[in-house]
């Protein structure tokens, strides 16, 4: 059977996003082509594109969800694998993994940062810090006069930017020992700045 003619139901688009993941973690959005993509299914570009009609922007959107879930599904693990009544310890953990995830899947993560417009509402890393900051500020270790906004977008500037200067900038350099060093610090004054202290 030629491989032109595998797909049916619909999941033609599912494998174009499958191989979209694949060539966003080796070589970030400058990897995701939908013509190149077609080729490694074994479809014309013009079938590829039937299941895109926005074409590559909403191949790159349906590709960030991918890792905007997957990075949802770190920092659910890392906060549960801290004690549940360690309120400030979770905290922290959401940071370390987002920190982590960028580390670790540094092309996708590129894609999903840069094309999220019409991106899956349940596939949001955002929501799980803004949670840790509502239980900070519901136990009371949330500063006073600290909105829940504004520490939510104070954490998450905070750890987002480390991640993008450790992975494209000049600190993508550092030993590793050093780089752990870094994040502790930076979760550190994040935390310092926003939390009671006990």
């Amino acid at each position: 059977m030629p491989a032109r003619d595998r797909y049916h139901h619909g999941d033609l688009r599912a494998a174009l996003v499958t191989a979209g993941v694949a060539a966003a973690r080796d070589g970030g959005e400058a990897a995701v082509s939908l013509t190149r993509l077609a080729g490694a299914v074994g479809v014309s570009p013009s079938a590829a594109y039937r299941h895109f009609a926005g074409g590559i922007d909403e191949l790159l959107v349906a590709v960030g969800d991918v890792a905007r879930r997957e990075l949802a599904d770190l920092v659910r693990r890392r906060v549960d694998a801290v004690t549940e009544g360690d309120h400030v310890g979770r905290f922290r953990a959401s940071g370390a993994a987002y920190v982590e995830y960028v580390l670790t899947e540094h092309g996708i993560f590129e894609v999903a940062c840069r094309h999220d417009r019409g991106r899956d509402p349940e596939a949001d890393p955002f929501a799980l810090l803004q949670e840790r900051i509502d239980r900070l500020a519901e136990v009371g270790l949330l500063r006073d006069g600290v909105g829940r906004d504004e520490a939510a977008m104070t954490a998450w500037s905070a750890v987002h930017g480390l991640a993008v200067l450790l992975t494209e900038g000049p600190l993508q350099r550092l030993p590793a020992a050093r780089r752990d060093a870094l994040v502790d610090a930076a979760l550190d004054t994040v935390e310092r700045g926003l939390c009671v202290q006990v």
